[in-house]
């Protein structure tokens, strides 16, 4: 008994001196968010890029190459978990690091186009698919009883770290050229997101268990909710039917907010005839509430029920993309935009707990990586959307494509919420 008592005692001290270290880190994991953020810089980047590597005849190579950046980016966490597993997340932040940073640098002083491909498309891609997926999982480990509010925080600041860095970069071309540019946020990259890489240490085991006792309210005990499918390695997690039923939710639900995110442009231009500057106001107030959203729906997500939250996000899209079918009118467009431009920044903040929740905290940084391909599905599908199914400036095949989509994503979000629902175990 004794023994028992001074062990309670030892693992209470060790909880407590990490209790006054995890703010810490969250600031410098923010830190490393916004710089990884980088990789949202793109539209200032291209024309540079085209002029650097031949003109407009390498127009779509350039392009490709940036679609090389976005899927590496979102497979790099899945097919290299096993070996990102035993490097753990401060080495994995390291080697995401050099290769982010560096890969900004090489491509900004090359002609050649094999080595722009292999330090922009593979070296960024693969860099920020290894920094950003791991801290989101590793911070749910520091953070296990505030999940939805940090995952919401890093998401918003990384996906809202373009407003600042990109006419930071612009400026920096205009003033300098891209060389010069991009060897700053090379060297940026490498000092910010390395210190975060050192600030990373072990989480003490048994501290999700105390951080979650010790939100109770005074004089109460914590309800204790457990899934069948308690702390499941990457393997044995995409061996549930669980996991395709929320990564298609996940994929199918970002799919209308990933096509208004990367064609609200185009539909301005095109459906309502505005200049390309009109047209990026309505870009950056998409953006925006695609950040606000990460923010709101990660607070929601902390204070209500998580899989409400993840049936509100995936079900709201079927009216916004209702109404743009029978609607063209301006303000009804801009509005039903921004509203699903915020439920698809809310995937950034729900994702992160609700797998946690679903497969266990023990491994969530791998599973999260794994989990994490769904902006990748959507990234494919969601901007293909506004390019197939649309004709001159009619998008209404495109929106109702995607709203048959988001009938889908809300379908297997309900079966999420049953499942989890009938397979509680609730203990006082």
């Amino acid at each position: 008994m004794r023994n028992a008592m001074e062990q309670t005692a030892n693992n209470t001290a060790i909880f407590e001196r990490f209790d006054k270290k995890r703010n810490r880190i969250l600031l410098f994991c923010l830190i490393g968010a916004f710089v990884v953020g980088l990789a949202y810089t793109w539209s200032v980047l291209q024309m540079p890029f085209i002029q650097q590597l031949g003109g407009d005849s390498v127009t779509s190579t350039v392009v490709l190459c940036y679609t090389v950046t976005v899927v590496t980016s979102c497979m790099a966490p899945s097919v290299f978990g096993s070996f990102t597993k035993k490097l753990g997340p401060k080495r994995t932040v390291l080697l995401g690091t050099l290769l982010f940073g560096l890969g900004y640098i090489i491509s900004g002083r090359t002609t050649n186009m094999a080595l722009f491909f292999l330090s922009f498309g593979l070296g960024t891609g693969i860099g920020s698919g290894f920094i950003y997926p791991t801290i989101m999982g590793y911070m749910a480990t520091v953070f296990p009883d505030k999940r939805g509010s940090v995952s919401g925080a890093i998401a918003g600041v990384y996906g809202g770290a373009s407003i600042i860095w990109s006419p930071l970069l612009a400026g920096w071309i205009e003033q300098s050229g891209l060389t010069f540019a991009l060897l700053i946020a090379g060297v940026i990259a490498l000092v910010c997101i390395g210190a975060v890489s050192l600030m990373i240490e072990p989480v003490p085991e048994g501290y999700g268990e105390y951080k979650v006792k010790a939100a109770a309210p005074s004089g109460t005990s914590k309800t204790v909710r457990k899934t069948t499918l308690p702390d499941l390695t990457r393997g044995q997690m995409v061996k549930t039917s669980m996991f395709y039923v929320a990564i298609i939710a996940f994929a199918f639900g970002c799919t209308s907010g990933m096509m208004v995110i990367s064609q609200v442009s185009s539909i301005m231009q095109k459906s309502f005839a505005m200049t390309a500057t009109d047209a990026a106001f309505y870009v950056s107030v998409t953006s925006f509430m695609s950040m606000m959203g990460r923010f709101i729906w990660g607070w929601v997500t902390d204070h209500f029920n998580k899989y409400v939250t993840l049936s509100i996000i995936c079900g709201l899209p079927i009216l916004t993309m209702g109404l743009l079918v029978v609607s063209s009118s301006l303000p009804l467009t801009v509005a039903c935009l921004a509203v699903t431009a915020l439920c698809y920044g809310g995937f950034g903040s729900t994702i992160t707990p609700i797998t946690a929740d679903l497969f266990g905290s023990k491994h969530v940084t791998e599973n999260y990586g794994v989990m994490y391909l769904s902006f990748g599905f959507a990234g494919l599908i969601g901007p293909q959307l506004a390019v197939n199914f649309s004709s001159g400036g009619d998008y209404t095949a495109a929106y109702l494509v995607a709203a048959v989509i988001s009938v889908i994503a809300l379908i297997m979000a309900l079966i999420v919420r049953r499942k989890v629902t009938s397979s509680l175990e609730v203990s006082a």
